[in-house]
């Protein structure tokens, strides 16, 4: 029995040896990502718009300066000429395009013009920071919203930073507190590529944006082979969040089985 007991003991002792450095979370082989998964998780950032769909929104938008300022010019011209009846039909279609719905199409942070990265102290983006999280904050964005019309005035100003100061050392924030926006007035697609944007503009970020946007991927998009990678990024890199990496490797698990069960397993996350 001593002898059964010793070896054992042994074997435990041995088995510590050889796995004592390891970490389960990662090192499972359900966990590992793969060169190709990694490649989507870090670099890519799924559900932006293609060069095609830039190209086209930025012709609209020249077009329609270029109409508002033709307008404006032929109002001059008809009132230096006098021809009162005429100024009037432009004025009228000038304020008909003024009240008409104009769309955006495209947000802040959707498409980027250069290699943005969180890496610059900028005094004008610390400033609009501070405003933007105060009306976040205000909103009741931290617990439970109590003021829609804060929470949107946070959300321009969180992408008015985006903009204006594309390598402040605050973008990887101002992304992650839009999609957080974007996510409660159900934008679910913007939201993925905010917090997408945040740890692809600051890898070391301290917010937990990879298993965010997993979760609006697997669970509001379906986009469950992405949601996938980013799972698994998420336990990689934001271990610390505990309740998430639980969450994240039960979905890792449940989203590697036979693609007969995906669906099943999904309905039951999205009825709990």
């Amino acid at each position: 029995m001593a002898r059964n007991l010793t070896i054992a003991a042994m074997l435990t002792i041995a088995a510590l040896v050889f796995t004592g450095c390891s970490n389960p979370k990662i090192d499972d082989a359900h966990l590992l990502l793969t060169p190709q998964e990694q490649q989507v998780a870090e670099k890519g950032v799924m559900l932006t718009p293609d060069t095609g769909e830039v190209d086209v929104v930025e012709r609209l938008a020249q077009a329609r300066t270029g109409y508002l300022a033709a307008l404006e010019e032929l109002m001059a011209y008809y009132k230096s000429t006098g021809n009162e009846n005429k100024r009037r039909w432009a004025q009228n279609e000038l304020t008909t395009f003024k009240q008409m719905a104009q769309y955006r199409y495209l947000m802040p942070g959707e498409w980027v013009t250069q290699n943005m990265s969180a890496t610059e102290d900028v005094a004008g983006a610390e400033d609009l920071y501070k405003k933007a999280r105060s009306l976040y904050a205000e909103a009741g964005g931290y617990f439970i919203i109590t003021d829609k019309a804060k929470l949107r005035q946070s959300l321009q100003l969180f992408n008015q930073l985006m903009t204006e100061y594309p390598n402040s050392t605050r973008i990887d924030e101002a992304a992650y507190r839009a999609g957080q926006i974007y996510e409660y007035f159900k934008d679910y697609e913007l939201a993925a590529v905010m917090y997408q944007r945040c740890f692809q503009w600051n890898d070391k970020t301290n917010f937990p944006a990879r298993f965010r946007a997993a979760r609006v991927l697997d669970q509001r998009l379906k986009m469950r082979k992405e949601a996938l990678a980013i799972y698994k990024l998420a336990v990689q890199k934001e271990s610390r969040y505990e309740d998430n990496t639980e969450f994240a490797q039960k979905r890792i698990m449940e989203l590697s089985r036979p693609d007969m069960q995906l669906e099943k397993e999904a309905e039951n996350v999205l009825q709990k």
